[in-house]
């Protein structure tokens, strides 16, 4: 033949895979349960998250649990305590009358609020059991993912997909990161403002304006200086959330009770 035989300078799909497969690289064979690698920085696996061995799963997940009950009970009681102080030392003869305008059948609403307000708030806690068992303390901007992805390839265990948390990038995710966070609790917010704001209406104006300092201050921190950077953000808009709860709280047992504030 005149045709010239050149030699094969291409790599085959299945090869590659192989060449840049995880396993060997701490995956066991099965890819099923990933390794420790000695060699990568802050103790990641070559599944790209955290090593984390039973022990200290477990231990995370009981620390956890500890975590997850002061959330979502200290705040509510300082949430309420200010609520009394509002509605106390505050045009208190108003507020009585404001409630008392209200009937008696508007306490099963504002208990109601009060119950869908608790579960918004536990359904965006809650996760933090299983996510300590999967992202370690510590992990830095690690911690900012939702959720962890795979490489849905069959012949090749992947390490798992996580977001970009370098340069504009990074800044980028974790913004709308915190927009996300937003969103998530922002329904419980809306019910507790406008219940809350029929009879408490300056202090909820006041609380609305603290709330979106906060919410704010969550998402430049959380963007230009990461994880960890948004926790003042944080506290003061979980604490204003709390406070309306509070507010909606009061409004239903002084329905229920009668009690004279």
């Amino acid at each position: 033949s005149s045709l010239r035989r050149f030699p094969r300078t291409f790599t085959p799909l299945s090869d590659a895979m192989a060449m840049y497969s995880p396993v060997g690289a701490g995956y066991p064979q099965n890819g099923m349960q990933p390794m420790m690698v000695e060699s990568a920085p802050n103790g990641v696996g070559a599944n790209g998250l955290p090593f984390m061995d039973e022990d200290e799963k477990d231990s995370a997940r009981g620390k956890t649990i500890g975590v997850l009950f002061a959330l979502l009970t200290v705040p509510r009681v300082i949430g309420f305590l200010v609520a009394w102080a509002i509605a106390h030392f505050g045009a208190s003869l108003k507020y009585t009358v404001r409630i008392r305008a209200l009937g008696d059948d508007a306490g099963y609403l504002y208990i109601g609020a009060v119950v869908f307000s608790f579960m918004v708030g536990f359904l965006n806690k809650f996760p933090m059991v299983y996510k300590s068992q999967v992202i370690k303390g510590g992990s830095g901007n690690l911690s900012s993912n939702m959720q962890i992805f795979k490489v849905n390839a069959a012949a090749q265990p992947m390490p798992y997909v996580v977001l970009e948390d370098e340069g504009t990038v990074g800044e980028y995710n974790r913004a709308n990161r915190s927009l996300f966070h937003f969103n998530e609790n922002v329904a419980s917010i809306i019910v507790n403002i406008v219940l809350a704001g029929r009879v408490f209406a300056f202090p909820v104006f006041i609380l609305i304006c603290v709330f979106c300092f906060g919410r704010l201050l969550h998402q430049i921190m959380y963007a230009e200086g990461g994880y960890g950077k948004h926790a003042p953000g944080f506290i003061i808009a979980l604490l204003v959330d709390s406070i309306l709860e509070g507010l909606v709280l009061f409004i239903a047992i002084v329905i229920f009770s009668g009690w004279a504030f």
